[in-house]
């Protein structure tokens, strides 16, 4: 995935039409005096900064000047939930708290319901920056970024958020690739219990590693369609009653997740990875 070069907002369509574009219904914009002509312009939903379509896609808009990138993936952190604290705090700041706490509700329902994350990247004057903490922000140019996004943190406690252009696209582990099947195979029925692996944790594990091996140090191969492939390991099994928690979860090269399982070397690989990452907190 490229970087911030390829995003950078040159038009100024309508809001309506990217949020359409993203996937959410927009019909009920056109309830506004002058019909379709004019429904660019429904204060309802033109000055929102996110949209959701239930079960299907958040769309967010975030300032591209606020966007920064690490190692050409595209990076955005937000806490909406601070902003909207601030907000209290100056003239027609309701009406600013009650947007940004609308777009970290839509956060959280993408988080919940493992939706799509689209981005309308806008390029203007912002409040506080170019002008002044009372006026509105002015938008210049914007577009819908055709790469999806993904929450890769989100701390429930506080709201503050990572998002990053690509998401999960970046990085593969052994329990985000496709299954493979095997039409020539018996298949029986079996009977079993798995643990629950949180999906978060792993994310934010293989971005740290940042395809590297966390014990050899050396980058992964990549995948077909470009992934540098890790596998998460936790080091203190949770069938021993291990956290599923970042400082317990290390991502490692599948030579060394074996070994860590398998080898004569398991305890001492334990023991380093633990004196290495437990510990460690979780952002």
């Amino acid at each position: 995935m490229s970087g911030l070069s390829e995003i950078v907002p040159k038009d100024l369509p309508l809001v309506m039409d990217l949020v359409h574009d993203a996937g959410v219904d927009v019909s009920d914009w056109e309830n506004f005096k002058g019909g379709r002509k004019k429904a660019g312009s429904n204060p309802k939903y033109c000055y929102e900064w996110s949209f959701v379509e239930p079960d299907k896609v958040v769309v967010l808009n975030l300032w591209y000047d606020e966007m920064k990138e690490q190692d050409g993936i595209v990076v955005r952190e937000l806490n909406m939930r601070k902003g909207a604290n601030e907000y209290e705090k100056i003239p027609g700041g309701p009406v600013w708290k009650k947007r940004a706490l609308k777009m970290d509700a839509a956060i959280q329902e993408a988080i919940k319901n493992n939706l799509s994350v689209r981005v309308i990247v806008n390029k203007g004057l912002r409040r506080g920056v170019d002008l002044s903490k009372t006026k509105a922000s002015k938008v210049k140019a914007r577009l819908l970024d055709p790469a999806t996004w993904a929450i890769t943190k989100y701390d429930w406690n506080t709201g503050y958020c990572m998002l990053i252009r690509g998401g999960d696209r970046h990085f593969a582990d052994q329990f985000s690739l496709p299954p493979k099947s095997d039409l020539t195979a018996e298949r029986r029925p079996i009977s079993s219990h798995a643990f629950i692996r949180n999906p978060d944790i792993r994310r934010q594990v293989l971005q740290r590693a940042n395809g590297k091996c966390e014990w050899c140090m050396m980058p992964s191969f990549t995948t077909s369609d470009g992934r540098p492939y890790l596998e998460t390991h936790h080091v203190i099994p949770l069938s021993e009653n291990g956290i599923d928690a970042e400082s317990n979860v290390v991502a490692l090269c599948p030579n060394h997740h074996r070994e860590a399982h398998h080898g004569n070397r398991s305890a001492e690989m334990r023991e380093a990875l633990v004196k290495r990452y437990n510990g460690r907190p979780n952002k």
